[in-house]
Protein backbone atom coordinates (compact mmCIF):
# COMPACT_ATOMS: atom_id res chain seq x y z
CA UNK A 1 0.00 0.00 0.00
CA UNK A 2 1.15 3.59 -0.96
CA UNK A 3 2.05 5.92 1.89
CA UNK A 4 -0.94 8.66 1.58
CA UNK A 5 1.69 11.25 2.41
CA UNK A 6 4.35 10.94 -0.52
CA UNK A 7 2.55 13.92 -2.47
CA UNK A 8 3.03 16.50 0.56
CA UNK A 9 6.93 15.34 0.57
CA UNK A 10 8.98 18.46 -0.69
CA UNK A 11 11.15 18.20 -3.17
CA UNK A 12 14.34 18.35 -0.59
CA UNK A 13 17.43 16.68 -1.58
CA UNK A 14 17.21 13.44 0.91
CA UNK A 15 20.67 12.26 -0.34
CA UNK A 16 22.08 15.60 0.03
CA UNK A 17 20.85 16.30 4.22
CA UNK A 18 21.67 13.05 4.65
CA UNK A 19 25.77 13.09 3.44
CA UNK A 20 25.32 16.72 5.73
CA UNK A 21 24.25 15.22 8.88
CA UNK A 22 26.35 11.92 8.50
CA UNK A 23 29.28 14.28 8.00
CA UNK A 24 28.26 16.22 11.08
CA UNK A 25 28.24 13.42 13.39
CA UNK A 26 31.32 11.73 12.40
CA UNK A 27 32.83 14.76 13.97
CA UNK A 28 31.80 13.94 17.10
CA UNK A 29 33.78 11.70 19.71
CA UNK A 30 31.97 7.55 18.78
CA UNK A 31 33.57 6.11 21.78
CA UNK A 32 31.17 4.20 23.19
CA UNK A 33 28.64 4.50 20.90
CA UNK A 34 26.70 1.16 19.63
CA UNK A 35 24.46 2.20 16.71
CA UNK A 36 25.44 3.10 13.11
CA UNK A 37 25.34 6.30 12.31
CA UNK A 38 24.42 5.96 8.18
CA UNK A 39 21.37 4.68 9.66
CA UNK A 40 21.03 7.22 12.75
CA UNK A 41 21.81 10.17 9.92
CA UNK A 42 19.45 8.81 7.53
CA UNK A 43 16.72 8.51 10.58
CA UNK A 44 17.25 12.46 11.15
CA UNK A 45 17.25 13.18 7.73
CA UNK A 46 13.67 12.05 7.55
CA UNK A 47 12.39 14.21 10.40
CA UNK A 48 13.25 17.19 8.27
CA UNK A 49 12.58 15.73 4.85
CA UNK A 50 9.41 14.54 5.21
CA UNK A 51 6.35 16.99 5.43
CA UNK A 52 3.21 15.47 7.52
CA UNK A 53 3.58 12.40 9.62
CA UNK A 54 7.00 11.23 9.67
CA UNK A 55 6.97 7.53 9.66
CA UNK A 56 9.36 5.01 9.18
CA UNK A 57 7.24 3.96 5.92
CA UNK A 58 7.87 8.13 4.77
CA UNK A 59 11.14 8.05 5.35
CA UNK A 60 12.10 4.94 4.35
CA UNK A 61 11.01 6.60 -0.04
CA UNK A 62 14.07 8.75 0.52
CA UNK A 63 15.58 5.55 -1.07
CA UNK A 64 18.24 4.91 2.04
CA UNK A 65 17.24 2.30 4.07
CA UNK A 66 14.12 0.29 4.50
CA UNK A 67 11.06 0.40 6.93
CA UNK A 68 12.50 -2.38 8.59
CA UNK A 69 16.05 -0.86 9.31
CA UNK A 70 14.71 2.02 10.59
CA UNK A 71 12.41 0.04 12.40
CA UNK A 72 14.98 -1.58 14.34
CA UNK A 73 17.23 1.63 15.19
CA UNK A 74 14.12 2.88 17.37
CA UNK A 75 13.25 -0.50 19.20
CA UNK A 76 17.28 -0.73 20.01
CA UNK A 77 19.51 0.35 22.32
CA UNK A 78 18.69 3.93 23.99
CA UNK A 79 19.80 6.73 22.13
CA UNK A 80 20.08 9.28 24.50
CA UNK A 81 23.66 9.20 25.27
CA UNK A 82 23.57 10.29 21.45
CA UNK A 83 21.55 13.73 22.10
CA UNK A 84 23.97 14.35 25.01
CA UNK A 85 27.32 13.49 22.88
CA UNK A 86 25.99 15.95 20.07
CA UNK A 87 24.70 18.73 22.78
CA UNK A 88 27.96 18.37 24.71
CA UNK A 89 30.24 19.01 22.31
CA UNK A 90 28.60 22.18 20.68
CA UNK A 91 28.40 24.24 24.27
CA UNK A 92 30.46 25.47 26.78
CA UNK A 93 29.92 24.22 30.04
CA UNK A 94 31.08 27.26 31.87
CA UNK A 95 28.75 30.03 30.39
CA UNK A 96 25.24 30.17 29.85
CA UNK A 97 21.99 29.07 31.11
CA UNK A 98 19.81 25.64 32.38
CA UNK A 99 16.36 25.38 31.67
CA UNK A 100 13.84 22.92 33.26
CA UNK A 101 10.84 22.47 31.84
CA UNK A 102 8.46 19.26 30.27
CA UNK A 103 6.84 18.93 27.58
CA UNK A 104 3.20 16.73 26.62
CA UNK A 105 3.22 14.73 23.42
CA UNK A 106 -0.21 13.53 22.68
CA UNK A 107 -1.04 10.60 20.40
CA UNK A 108 -3.34 9.33 18.69
CA UNK A 109 -3.74 5.98 20.06
CA UNK A 110 -4.44 4.84 23.84
CA UNK A 111 -2.75 0.91 23.49
CA UNK A 112 0.82 1.74 23.70
CA UNK A 113 3.27 1.25 26.33
CA UNK A 114 3.54 3.55 29.36
CA UNK A 115 0.94 5.95 27.65
CA UNK A 116 -1.31 8.08 30.32
CA UNK A 117 -4.13 10.38 30.58
CA UNK A 118 -3.13 13.52 31.13
CA UNK A 119 -4.02 17.32 31.04
CA UNK A 120 -2.56 19.70 28.28
CA UNK A 121 -2.04 23.71 28.30
CA UNK A 122 -6.09 23.86 26.77
CA UNK A 123 -7.35 21.57 30.03
CA UNK A 124 -8.38 19.05 28.18
CA UNK A 125 -7.22 15.18 28.44
CA UNK A 126 -5.40 13.38 26.43
CA UNK A 127 -3.59 10.23 25.82
CA UNK A 128 0.03 11.87 25.87
CA UNK A 129 3.65 11.08 27.33
CA UNK A 130 5.52 13.50 29.24
CA UNK A 131 9.55 14.13 28.75
CA UNK A 132 11.08 16.64 31.49
CA UNK A 133 13.55 17.92 29.36
CA UNK A 134 17.17 19.73 30.35
CA UNK A 135 17.77 22.62 27.56
CA UNK A 136 20.98 25.24 27.75
CA UNK A 137 20.69 28.49 26.46
CA UNK A 138 22.98 31.65 26.15
CA UNK A 139 20.00 33.86 25.52
CA UNK A 140 19.82 33.66 21.62
CA UNK A 141 19.76 30.00 20.92
CA UNK A 142 18.65 26.80 22.59
CA UNK A 143 19.71 23.68 22.66
CA UNK A 144 18.32 20.07 24.31
CA UNK A 145 21.20 18.41 26.56
CA UNK A 146 19.07 15.46 27.76
CA UNK A 147 15.78 14.42 29.06
CA UNK A 148 13.82 11.91 31.10
CA UNK A 149 10.32 10.34 29.85
CA UNK A 150 7.53 10.15 32.71
CA UNK A 151 5.90 6.78 33.89
CA UNK A 152 2.44 6.31 35.14
CA UNK A 153 2.57 4.66 38.42
CA UNK A 154 0.69 0.60 38.78
CA UNK A 155 -2.15 2.01 40.72
CA UNK A 156 -3.42 4.43 42.87
CA UNK A 157 -5.01 4.38 46.21
CA UNK A 158 -8.08 6.30 47.56
CA UNK A 159 -6.48 9.28 48.37
CA UNK A 160 -5.04 9.40 44.60
CA UNK A 161 -1.24 8.46 45.92
CA UNK A 162 1.56 6.62 43.52
CA UNK A 163 2.29 3.25 43.98
CA UNK A 164 5.87 2.63 44.61
CA UNK A 165 6.38 1.03 41.05
CA UNK A 166 5.21 2.25 37.34
CA UNK A 167 3.61 0.00 34.35
CA UNK A 168 6.49 -2.37 33.80
CA UNK A 169 7.14 -2.97 37.13
CA UNK A 170 10.48 0.08 37.35
CA UNK A 171 10.39 2.56 40.04
CA UNK A 172 8.11 5.34 40.34
CA UNK A 173 9.64 8.83 40.08
CA UNK A 174 7.61 11.99 39.95
CA UNK A 175 8.91 14.49 37.92
CA UNK A 176 10.42 16.78 40.18
CA UNK A 177 12.34 13.92 40.76
CA UNK A 178 13.13 13.00 37.18
CA UNK A 179 14.43 17.13 37.19
CA UNK A 180 16.88 16.72 40.27
CA UNK A 181 17.89 13.66 38.34
CA UNK A 182 18.89 15.98 35.40
CA UNK A 183 20.49 18.75 37.16
CA UNK A 184 22.67 16.26 38.93
CA UNK A 185 23.62 14.82 35.41
CA UNK A 186 24.56 18.33 34.30
CA UNK A 187 26.31 18.89 37.67
CA UNK A 188 28.63 15.26 37.25
CA UNK A 189 29.50 16.46 33.70
CA UNK A 190 31.20 19.84 35.48
CA UNK A 191 28.54 22.72 34.46
CA UNK A 192 28.94 25.74 35.60
CA UNK A 193 25.57 27.60 34.85
CA UNK A 194 25.16 31.42 35.65
CA UNK A 195 21.77 30.42 36.53
CA UNK A 196 19.35 27.74 36.69
CA UNK A 197 15.89 28.79 34.88
CA UNK A 198 12.27 27.00 35.48
CA UNK A 199 8.53 27.68 36.11
CA UNK A 200 6.27 27.45 39.27
CA UNK A 201 5.78 23.92 39.33
CA UNK A 202 9.70 23.29 39.78
CA UNK A 203 10.36 25.76 42.94
CA UNK A 204 10.05 22.70 45.18
CA UNK A 205 12.36 21.44 48.00
CA UNK A 206 13.92 18.87 46.65
CA UNK A 207 15.06 21.17 43.67
CA UNK A 208 16.11 23.97 45.72
CA UNK A 209 18.10 21.57 48.42
CA UNK A 210 19.75 20.51 45.31
CA UNK A 211 20.65 23.96 43.92
CA UNK A 212 21.43 25.10 47.42
CA UNK A 213 24.06 22.21 47.95
CA UNK A 214 25.02 22.44 44.25
CA UNK A 215 25.57 26.80 44.84
CA UNK A 216 23.62 27.70 41.81
CA UNK A 217 21.88 30.57 41.01
CA UNK A 218 18.39 30.66 40.05
CA UNK A 219 15.31 32.31 38.49
CA UNK A 220 11.85 31.34 38.73
CA UNK A 221 8.23 32.05 38.68
CA UNK A 222 6.45 31.36 41.77
CA UNK A 223 2.90 30.49 43.02
CA UNK A 224 0.78 32.92 44.82
CA UNK A 225 -0.28 30.75 47.62
CA UNK A 226 3.54 30.24 48.36
CA UNK A 227 4.12 31.30 52.24
CA UNK A 228 7.23 33.68 52.39
CA UNK A 229 8.51 35.43 55.38
CA UNK A 230 9.04 38.96 55.42
CA UNK A 231 9.38 41.67 58.19
CA UNK A 232 8.88 38.73 61.07
CA UNK A 233 5.49 37.99 59.18
CA UNK A 234 4.01 35.32 56.38
CA UNK A 235 2.89 36.21 53.73
CA UNK A 236 1.61 35.29 49.86
CA UNK A 237 2.22 36.91 47.01
CA UNK A 238 -1.12 36.83 46.55
CA UNK A 239 -1.36 39.75 49.15
CA UNK A 240 1.23 41.70 47.91
CA UNK A 241 -1.86 43.12 45.18
CA UNK A 242 0.04 46.73 45.47
CA UNK A 243 3.54 45.92 45.13
CA UNK A 244 5.01 47.95 42.80
CA UNK A 245 8.88 47.59 43.18
CA UNK A 246 10.61 44.50 45.07
CA UNK A 247 11.39 43.24 48.28
CA UNK A 248 13.38 40.47 50.13
CA UNK A 249 11.83 37.73 51.69
CA UNK A 250 12.48 34.71 52.87
CA UNK A 251 12.03 31.42 51.48
CA UNK A 252 12.23 28.38 53.52
CA UNK A 253 14.71 25.99 52.10
CA UNK A 254 16.54 28.22 50.46
CA UNK A 255 16.99 31.71 51.98
CA UNK A 256 17.05 35.29 51.44
CA UNK A 257 15.58 35.71 47.67
CA UNK A 258 13.86 39.08 45.71
CA UNK A 259 10.69 38.94 44.90
CA UNK A 260 8.74 41.48 41.92
CA UNK A 261 5.70 41.79 40.88
CA UNK A 262 5.23 41.91 36.64
CA UNK A 263 2.20 43.75 35.45
CA UNK A 264 -0.81 41.66 34.25
CA UNK A 265 -0.73 40.64 30.52
CA UNK A 266 -4.37 40.97 28.70
CA UNK A 267 -6.27 38.14 29.93
CA UNK A 268 -4.00 36.56 32.57
CA UNK A 269 -3.11 37.29 36.02
CA UNK A 270 -0.28 39.14 37.57
CA UNK A 271 2.52 36.99 37.72
CA UNK A 272 5.38 36.98 40.50
CA UNK A 273 9.17 35.89 39.88
CA UNK A 274 11.85 35.38 42.57
CA UNK A 275 15.42 35.34 41.95
CA UNK A 276 17.61 33.56 44.33
CA UNK A 277 20.41 36.36 44.75
CA UNK A 278 18.81 39.07 46.76
CA UNK A 279 21.23 41.39 45.34
CA UNK A 280 20.08 41.16 41.37
CA UNK A 281 18.25 44.15 40.17
CA UNK A 282 13.87 44.23 38.58
CA UNK A 283 15.88 44.28 35.06
CA UNK A 284 17.98 41.53 36.08
CA UNK A 285 15.26 39.28 37.39
CA UNK A 286 13.30 40.03 34.49
CA UNK A 287 15.81 39.35 31.53
CA UNK A 288 17.09 36.02 32.85
CA UNK A 289 13.27 34.73 33.39
CA UNK A 290 12.54 35.53 29.67
CA UNK A 291 15.54 33.20 28.73
CA UNK A 292 13.41 29.96 30.08
CA UNK A 293 10.76 30.63 26.87
CA UNK A 294 13.62 29.65 24.78
CA UNK A 295 13.08 26.00 25.86
CA UNK A 296 8.67 26.99 25.02
CA UNK A 297 10.28 27.51 21.61
CA UNK A 298 12.43 24.44 21.20
CA UNK A 299 9.13 22.53 21.51
CA UNK A 300 7.36 24.19 19.48
CA UNK A 301 10.11 23.81 16.66
CA UNK A 302 10.55 20.73 17.66
CA UNK A 303 7.20 19.48 16.96
CA UNK A 304 6.70 22.00 13.70
CA UNK A 305 9.83 20.95 11.97
CA UNK A 306 11.63 17.88 13.74
CA UNK A 307 8.34 15.54 13.85
CA UNK A 308 9.31 15.32 17.92
CA UNK A 309 5.18 14.41 18.22
CA UNK A 310 4.88 11.99 14.94
CA UNK A 311 5.66 8.75 16.08
CA UNK A 312 3.11 6.24 16.63
CA UNK A 313 4.85 3.41 17.35
CA UNK A 314 3.59 1.06 19.74
CA UNK A 315 6.74 0.50 22.34
CA UNK A 316 8.20 2.58 24.84
CA UNK A 317 11.46 1.90 23.50
CA UNK A 318 10.66 3.52 20.53
CA UNK A 319 8.76 6.27 21.45
CA UNK A 320 11.64 7.02 23.47
CA UNK A 321 14.22 6.78 20.71
CA UNK A 322 12.13 8.97 18.58
CA UNK A 323 12.65 11.81 21.17
CA UNK A 324 15.99 11.37 21.20
CA UNK A 325 16.42 11.28 17.29
CA UNK A 326 14.22 14.27 17.04
CA UNK A 327 16.28 16.71 19.90
CA UNK A 328 19.26 15.55 16.82
CA UNK A 329 17.53 16.65 14.48
CA UNK A 330 16.77 19.89 15.79
CA UNK A 331 20.56 20.67 17.19
CA UNK A 332 21.63 20.03 13.73
CA UNK A 333 19.61 23.07 12.64
CA UNK A 334 20.50 24.78 15.33
CA UNK A 335 24.29 24.47 13.78
CA UNK A 336 23.67 25.48 10.51
CA UNK A 337 21.63 29.09 11.64
CA UNK A 338 22.95 32.39 10.54
CA UNK A 339 23.21 35.06 12.47
CA UNK A 340 19.40 36.37 13.68
CA UNK A 341 18.12 32.93 12.22
CA UNK A 342 15.71 30.44 13.65
CA UNK A 343 15.78 26.99 12.83
CA UNK A 344 12.78 27.22 10.31
CA UNK A 345 14.35 29.87 8.61
CA UNK A 346 17.36 27.64 8.25
CA UNK A 347 15.53 24.54 7.21
CA UNK A 348 13.61 26.52 4.08
CA UNK A 349 17.26 27.56 3.07
CA UNK A 350 18.45 23.90 2.88
CA UNK A 351 15.85 23.25 0.95
CA UNK A 352 17.13 25.94 -1.57
CA UNK A 353 20.41 24.03 -1.15
CA UNK A 354 22.04 26.84 0.75
CA UNK A 355 24.04 24.97 3.37
CA UNK A 356 26.49 26.50 5.18
CA UNK A 357 30.19 24.28 5.24
CA UNK A 358 30.70 22.15 8.14
CA UNK A 359 33.79 23.36 9.92
CA UNK A 360 37.02 20.69 9.90
CA UNK A 361 37.20 18.92 13.21
CA UNK A 362 38.96 16.10 14.19
CA UNK A 363 37.06 13.44 16.60
CA UNK A 364 40.07 13.83 19.21
CA UNK A 365 39.46 17.38 19.98
CA UNK A 366 36.06 16.27 21.72
CA UNK A 367 36.96 14.52 25.17
CA UNK A 368 35.39 11.32 25.85
CA UNK A 369 32.44 10.99 27.42
CA UNK A 370 30.18 8.19 28.79
CA UNK A 371 26.81 7.15 28.92
CA UNK A 372 24.54 8.49 31.50
CA UNK A 373 27.47 7.82 34.04
CA UNK A 374 27.51 3.99 33.41
CA UNK A 375 31.38 2.68 33.46
CA UNK A 376 33.02 1.71 30.35
CA UNK A 377 31.43 -1.19 28.98
CA UNK A 378 33.33 -4.49 28.30
CA UNK A 379 33.77 -6.11 25.06
CA UNK A 380 30.62 -7.53 23.37
CA UNK A 381 28.38 -6.04 25.99
CA UNK A 382 25.46 -3.92 24.77
CA UNK A 383 24.55 -1.14 25.94
CA UNK A 384 21.21 -1.22 29.02
CA UNK A 385 17.95 0.10 27.46
CA UNK A 386 16.75 3.68 28.59
CA UNK A 387 14.82 3.51 32.30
Amino acid sequence: MENALLPSIPQLPYHTLYRLILSWLLTLNRRHLRVSLSLVAAYVAGLLWVRGAATCTAIAVGGRFTHDALNRLLIGPCLRGLLQMVALSLIDRRTGYLIIDDVLLDKEGKLMEGIHKLRDSKKRYVWAYNAVVLAWTDGRVVIPLSYRVWKPARTRNAKKQPSFDTYDGKLFRTKIQLATDLLQWAKDKDFTPRAVLFDAYYLNRDVLKFLKKATWEWVSCTKTNRNLKWQGKTYKPLQWQSLTGSITPHLPDWGTVRLLKLPPRRGEKARHLVGSNPNWSRSTIVRLYSYRWRIEELFRAGKQIASLNDCQCRTWQAQHNHIALAFVAYTFLVSQQRKRETPGQALKRLQKGEVIPLPEQKPGKVRPLRWDGIPKPRKHVHEPLCA
